[in-house]
């Protein structure tokens, strides 16, 4: 153990000092109050991850969030030229799970002889383990004397730094926990992010990685500072990243963040769940798909729903004093949702929902949500607050229009925007068969051919049954098949299957045009798992100028896994498009294709 002396000392004291005049919250609304020392609202706490002190004599939480800006006033005074300040983990404490008050950094700068000068330190992972305070942390760049390759800036590892306090001060070992892992030659490494550990009657385990690779589990050595053994692949390359693993009814459940998580208003960021019996995996969802797999599986339990908050992510999963399950996350807001677009530095704030567990899988209800909800209980033995809404009752589809595409020539609802070669699509008995092109339909690249129909007014649902014959290992390019709701090229909503890089999953984009100078065009989020034969649905709901388009997947035409919602001002002159597009060499088959208007 490391001793501080009289200093830790000290800290422990005021870490365990509780005012008598905090009272718990008993409602809060997101996102969460964290403040700085001044009083300023934390503008960022990407990452969050927090730990309930074991030391503490009455409930005390430790909030650590990303290594980011925080605040607009500690920008140097050097003008809008000038860089920012990025703290170093940012900790804070609170005594309700709502209200988090700054307690300082991990780090005065980047740990000298661990992380290169200009390193991030991202994904802060706090435990308690063999009687000491443990901070896990991700190094983007490693000091070149920890590294295979001098000289590169993407050799990441896994460091840790120990404390006899939650809050510190933190003394981090010199040699990381999990190096720099080759992809190949020179420069070319897996990325070593987002570690997680736990303990499984005394044996412990560090997962990390992310999209560059996948996520890994790997035996952590006793003391906690080496990974040892062989790594364990358990979520799919370039689909999950962010690691939280927690036991819960004799399961250990992985939850893992998909997609970027920092694009400005066009974040589309959610996280979906496994479970296994142990903490080595496989991890699985509730229809049995493996997260690991190239269709990978995985249940939702975070994504964006239509209010102001988008990409919903890496988040932390505890019970507060009353054994109720909560999580915190960060998401972005629409009405502010950058720090800096100009430094593309994306706003995440700290978010916090409920979590019940239906069935043996984690439900957030009405997450992320935008009202004021019963806060979490603080006192031991305290019953849980009351639980969050049921989902409002499902709508009934009243069918317009369907087409099999049977007959020997398009009906005249469809036409053809950019048609393709007449040898590359043809009408039949599987239905319309379209060939992949070389295509596109995303920011200036707008050559892919659309095959388009108008739509009705009022509340709609599109749904599409197809193949796309795209093999395991496929493909090196986004191929991709499905469909679009359009008004021009550079505005839309688009929800398909993709086979990119070996991994196939269903994307739900949106693009818009224009954009303020410095945002983004382009956003994507996936909405479940592509089977064989897809199904695809996109429900419509028009709000005034506005609409919101949810999507669902489904592979078997009857369980329909989804519900990300993006909105967009597509108006009524939108069309919904078929598209083949991203690669050419594969082909598609629409089996059927309809439209129903939505109705309560």
């Amino acid at each position: 153990m490391v001793s501080f002396g009289h200093l830790a000392a000290w800290i422990m004291a005021f870490a365990l000092a509780i005012p008598a005049w905090a009272a718990p919250a008993a409602t809060y609304r997101n996102p969460l109050p964290v403040r700085l020392a001044n009083g300023d609202a934390a503008q960022n706490c990407a990452d969050p991850a927090v730990l309930r002190d074991p030391r503490a004599k009455a409930p005390t939480w430790y909030l650590y969030c990303t290594s980011d800006p925080v605040s607009k006033t500690e920008r140097p005074q050097h003008g809008e030229s000038g860089p920012w300040h990025f703290h170093m983990i940012a900790i804070y404490r609170s005594t309700d799970l709502v209200h988090w008050n700054y307690v300082g950094d991990a780090f005065a700068d980047r740990p000298a002889g661990l992380a290169a000068p200009t390193s991030g330190l991202w994904a802060p992972e706090p435990e308690y383990l063999n009687g000491s305070y443990f901070l896990y942390f991700t190094v983007t760049d490693v000091a070149d004397a920890r590294s295979p390759q001098p000289g590169c800036d993407k050799d990441s590892a896994i460091g840790v730094a120990i404390a006899e306090n939650a809050a510190g001060p933190w003394v981090p070992a010199a040699a990381p926990v999990v190096p720099p892992r080759r992809a190949g030659p020179g420069c070319d490494f897996q990325w070593t992010f987002d570690p997680k550990v736990v303990e499984d009657g005394g044996r412990k385990w560090i997962y990390y990685g992310s999209y560059g690779g996948g996520i890994f589990v790997q035996p952590l050595r006793g003391d906690g500072l080496v990974a040892e053994g062989e790594p364990k692949r358990v979520g799919a390359a370039w689909r999950y990243e962010g690691a939280e693993v927690v036991q819960h009814d004799g399961w250990w459940y992985l939850f893992a963040s998909t997609t970027d998580c920092c694009n400005g208003p066009l974040t589309g960021y959610a996280v979906y769940v496994g479970r296994a019996r142990t903490p080595a995996g496989p991890f699985v969802d509730s229809l049995g798909q493996d997260l690991a797999a190239p269709r990978a599986g995985g249940t939702p339990v975070l994504f964006q729903n239509g209010n102001r908050w988008v990409g919903v992510g890496h988040n932390t999963v505890f019970p507060d004093a009353a054994g109720q399950w909560w999580t915190i996350y960060h998401g972005i807001d629409l009405g502010e949702p950058f720090f800096s677009a100009r430094d593309n530095l994306t706003r995440r704030v700290a978010l916090l929902d409920r979590i019940d567990w239906v069935g043996g899988w984690p439900v957030a209800r009405g997450a992320p949500s935008d009202a004021p909800r019963a806060a979490p209980a603080v006192t031991p033995g305290a019953r849980p607050r009351a639980a969050a809404p049921a989902q409002a009752p499902a709508e009934r589809a009243l069918p317009l229009w369907a087409d099999t595409f049977r007959g020997p020539k398009l009906d005249g609802r469809w036409t053809w925007l950019r048609a393709p070669a007449e040898d590359s699509w043809s009408l039949g008995n599987e239905g319309l068969a379209l060939a992949t092109g070389a295509t596109d339909l995303h920011a200036d690249t707008n050559t892919a051919s659309v095959l388009q129909t108008p739509l009705p007014d009022g509340d709609y649902r599109i749904e599409a049954e197809f193949t796309l014959d795209t093999p395991d290992a496929c493909c090196a390019t986004a191929v991709q098949a499905g469909f679009v709701v359009m008004r021009d090229d550079d505005n839309y909503v688009k929800l398909v299957e993709m086979a990119h890089g070996g991994l196939h999953q269903v994307e739900f984009a949106k693009e818009l045009a224009p954009a303020p100078a410095h945002y983004p065009r382009y956003g994507n989020t996936v909405v479940g798992t592509p089977a064989p034969t897809t199904w695809l649905r996109l429900d419509v709901h028009r709000m005034g100028g506005e609409e919101r388009y949810t999507a669902y997947s489904s592979r078997d035409g009857s369980t329909w896994v989804g519900g990300a919602t993006w909105t967009h001002r597509l108006g009524p002159q939108a069309r919904l498009g078929l598209v083949a597009m991203g690669g050419a060499g594969h082909r598609a088959v629409f089996a059927r294709v309809s439209v129903a208007r939505l109705s309560r």
